[in-house]
């Protein structure tokens, strides 16, 4: 035991340096925040990473896993993220996606970041598309088409002009990072999306309380956020998802969510950039995604670390219910769709005529399963893994995606389906940010 002066001084002198330890190592973090902010917060290429850097802006943090405490934590930016090729054909669980916190009415709701990319796909039986294949992905070089090949040099992607191209031959820029809206894209190119980790849930802003909703009454689930303003999105794990609402009212309030982060319900194209990502080599490695089945819709089904096989990435840094808990409804629409359905249910967006615009697609002609949009998870990979494909007609205009439990073994990523787009009991959306 420490006693008289020379114990007090010797303490007082352990704490200093204590103190001064945790001082440094706090500047270190601050340090490494700014570093990282001032080369890469606009989403430049980096060399080490292979892949565009995570774009932040207001009310957006960068975040890592604590194993040990089980939380999300502002630190280590250097390390928060790599995307890692699997190999061979084996599961790939190695590979950290880059996770955001994205802060909006008090609310902490979560998103993952999927960089421009170029994509080709080798079919495992060229005459019969069902039986599957394997995606390559090559990350791009900030908006350029430019990618690293194999042995290190500069190669350019295809563009797509028409959106039925052949991506068997070649490299194709996935069109969702282009400014082409009539593929899916945006009004300028992308260097990535941020695209909800979760499916949307609704909460009260008051307590952050999960609302489950129905179809009628206090709880009831076809509201708009602008006519309820108590309550908000969350993109959170072991939450309810937001059921009966129609794919109008979805639509509306995914972009009231974060308007200056440009938000809104994910589009097919969107869709498609997540899903050609996780079957990768940097995702699944051609792998299929655990089905979520929780009976009672929670996303993320038991939490991230207990059902990871649930992931993209197969560990807690993935996209979750890609696969089962509700199906997905996205933000596009047959342009020559029933009126009755197009007005009623897609009232915020969706006409007969109508054109594609930043946030929604259109499919148009009479031949519209012949009218796909590459990239978009329909034609190109038309009932992989043995998915549901069901495309969008006359009377059934909208799409949805993923599948819900209540199909079972049918559902999966490839998953799609066609609606009226009426709200019903196992219907979501998620949320995508373009900045």
């Amino acid at each position: 035991m420490l006693t008289g002066s020379n114990g007090i001084l010797i303490q007082a002198q352990n704490a200093k340096k204590e103190t001064e330890e945790a001082q440094k190592e706090e500047e270190n973090i601050l340090g490494d925040y700014e570093n990282y902010l001032s080369q890469y917060a606009n989403g430049g290429y980096v060399e080490s990473k292979g892949v565009n850097a995570p774009v932040l802006k207001d009310r957006m943090e960068l975040v890592t896993y604590n194993e040990e405490t089980k939380n999300w934590d502002t630190n280590n930016y250097s390390s928060a993220y790599d995307y890692l090729a699997g190999e061979g054909a084996e599961d790939n669980n190695s590979s950290k996606w880059a996770n955001a916190r994205v802060t909006i009415d008090g609310v902490d709701s979560y998103f993952v970041w999927i960089p421009r990319y170029a994509y080709k796909i080798t079919y495992n039986n060229p005459s019969d598309i069902s039986q599957g294949g394997k995606i390559d992905v090559k990350f791009l070089i900030g908006t350029s088409d430019q990618y690293y090949d194999n042995e290190g040099k500069l190669q350019t992607a295809k563009r797509a002009t028409t959106g039925q191209e052949d991506t068997t031959s070649n490299y194709y820029v996935h069109p969702a990072f282009t400014n082409n809206v009539d593929l899916g894209g945006w009004r300028n190119e992308l260097t990535g999306i941020w695209v909800g980790k979760y499916e949307s849930s609704l909460i009260n802003k008051a307590d952050g309380s999960n609302i489950v909703t129905t179809q009628d009454g206090d709880t009831s689930g076809n509201i708009l956020l602008s006519e309820n303003p108590d309550k908000t999105i969350a993109v959170k794990p072991l939450m309810s998802s937001w059921r009966y609402c129609t794919i109008g009212n979805m639509y509306t309030n995914a972009r009231q969510y974060a308007e200056n982060l440009n938000s809104h319900m994910l589009k097919n194209s969107e869709w498609g950039a997540v899903v050609y990502l996780s079957h990768s080599q940097y995702g699944r490695n051609g792998n299929g995604i655990d089905i979520n089945d929780n009976s009672n819709f929670i996303t993320a089904d038991g939490g991230i670390e207990t059902n990871p096989e649930q992931s993209s990435t197969g560990n807690v840094y993935g996209i979750y219910d890609l696969s089962g808990c509700t199906s997905e409804f996205v933000a596009i629409y047959y342009n020559e769709g029933a009126a009755s359905n197009l007005l009623r249910y897609g009232n915020s967006f969706a006409s007969q005529g109508g054109k594609s615009i930043e946030n929604v697609t259109t499919y148009i002609g009479e031949n519209v399963e012949e009218n796909y949009i590459i990239g978009d998870t329909t034609q190109e990979t038309n009932s992989w893994n043995g998915n549901r494909a069901n495309f969008v007609s006359y009377t059934n205009p909208f799409l949805k995606r993923g599948g819900d439990f209540e199909i079972g073994g049918s559902a999966g990523i490839f998953v799609f389906g066609s609606s009226s787009g009426i709200y019903n009991s196992n219907t979501s959306f998620r949320i995508c940010l373009t900045i």
